[in-house]
């Protein structure tokens, strides 16, 4: 399959299930990270949104790795998501072992991390920037379109757009909407815990093991993790083949 062919397939299946039944912003949010690291050739990336108090909260990711540089950032205040959040512009750097007076704190982090380039773009509502849309690379040289038309601010508009799908039909502000999904991310972050306890399980492993028992019971992520950390559904349940 070509590379053009490959991201036809991917957009249409994401936008189908934004406009299908059993929507779960959380779930294709992560599943949106998932695409651009397969479509970009990246070693992975993830999705940071600003919540009611304009501070920046990591909501998706494509894998646990990129979870804990995301936090790294926000929590130093430094690094390229909040440089693009900030300016409404992509950041690209291509080679962070030059990037440590840039980012003197978090350019090391992400070389601990294993990362060497970082590009972030940023997601856009009405004008504002109401997040940004991070990818990482364990090569140098990242450059944005460089195995084809570029695809990561279009997914960057589509990750809007998800966070925004269930206010159709509701009296609900961009930003409560947002507020609900970050809530989501918590107790889908908490179920991952949970999980990772009862099964000696790292992190990405607890979450695939959360999917697959969503889809098996035919419910969304969101809901399985509510049913897990109020007591409703055993952790054996979940991780029963």
């Amino acid at each position: 399959m070509t590379r053009d062919a490959r991201v036809n397939e991917a957009f249409a299946g994401l936008t189908g299930t934004l406009v299908g039944p059993g929507y779960d912003t959380v779930e294709f949010l992560h599943r949106l990270t998932e695409v651009c690291t397969a479509l970009s050739g990246a070693a992975g990336a993830g999705l940071v949104v600003s919540d009611g108090r304009g501070e920046l909260r990591d909501v998706a990711y494509s894998s646990d790795r990129v979870r804990r540089l995301e936090t790294v950032q926000i929590a130093i205040g430094e690094g390229p998501c909040l440089d693009c959040h900030r300016t409404g512009e992509q950041v690209v750097e291509r080679d962070l072992a030059r990037a440590r007076e840039r980012w003197p704190r978090f350019a090391p982090q992400a070389l601990d991390l294993g990362f060497r380039s970082v590009r972030a773009v940023p997601m856009r509502l009405e004008g504002n920037v109401v997040g940004t849309l991070n990818v990482f690379d364990v090569r140098t040289g990242i450059e944005p379109g460089q195995d084809g038309p570029d695809i990561v601010q279009p997914l960057a508009d589509l990750a809007v757009i998800a966070l925004l799908q269930r206010r159709y039909g509701r009296e609900q502000t961009a930003a409560e909407e947002i507020g609900s999904a970050l809530a989501d991310r918590t107790a889908v972050e908490r179920a991952k815990g949970v999980l990772a306890e009862f099964g000696g399980l790292d992190m990405d492993t607890a979450f695939e093991a959360l999917r697959s028992h969503a889809r098996r019971s035919g419910t969304v992520v969101t809901e399985a993790a509510r049913d897990l950390v109020e007591g409703r559904l055993a952790p054996a349940a979940v991780l029963a083949n």
